[in-house]
């Protein structure tokens, strides 16, 4: 399997970015990060499998102390994620001992930081292939790459950063499908409208 195939699937899932972004300066913004969080989701799952079949990891058998290991960590490292977001484990719980209007203000914030994260790692999974597969083409560039085999490596990293980008995806695809579900409260519609306003300046400021 081709790792360009990757590339391919992120530029397409950028190009349903701009266009769900268009929307979200709109005004749609809930809905607008619903429907990239899902989207996402779907993509970093699929992706994940992609990236394990080119990276011909071997997985099997389950139970080493390796694979433990590495499983115990990914668990801390995802519930440590969980436990720093606005929410925090809190999402899943109906009792809510805190100001709506804070915990609503941080996780707007906190889904813009997580939006940088998100781009980082796509643009990652979008040139990554391209390069190595340029590389490899041409071992005068990078001798070393000559030993190994492109597609592995290429799908170790691939797969690196789905990896990082699955809890993400399928946490923040939680939260705003919950949050659709509710009717904004008047906290909320404050927060929607500041939101909406700085998106309406940033993107004429950009134009400038």
């Amino acid at each position: 399997m081709n790792s360009l195939v990757i590339s391919f699937c992120t530029l397409i899932v950028l190009i349903f970015h701009k266009f769900v972004n268009t929307s979200i300066r709109k005004g749609k913004i809930r809905e607008g990060f619903c429907a990239l969080w899902c989207v996402d989701a779907v993509f970093c799952i699929c992706g994940t499998v992609v990236s394990f079949l080119l990276y011909h990891y071997a997985f099997l058998p389950f139970l080493t102390i390796r694979n433990l290991i590495l499983f115990i960590l990914y668990a801390c490292a995802t519930a440590g994620f969980l436990a720093l977001a606005p929410s925090g484990f809190r999402l899943l719980f109906k009792k809510r001992n805190f100001s709506m209007s804070e915990i609503l203000l941080g996780e707007y914030r906190f889904n813009d930081t997580l939006c940088l994260v998100r781009g980082f790692f796509m643009l990652l999974l979008l040139l990554l292939p391209v390069i190595f597969t340029v590389t490899e083409q041409s071992d005068a560039l990078l001798p070393f790459l000559s030993a190994w085999n492109e597609p592995e490596i290429c799908g170790g990293f691939c797969f690196i950063a789905f990896m990082i980008l699955l809890p993400v995806s399928l946490r923040q695809s939680f939260f705003w499908l919950k949050n659709l579900m509710e009717t904004p409260s008047d906290e909320e519609n404050l927060v929607l409208k500041r939101n909406s306003v700085t998106l309406h300046y940033r993107k004429r400021n950009y134009k400038l």
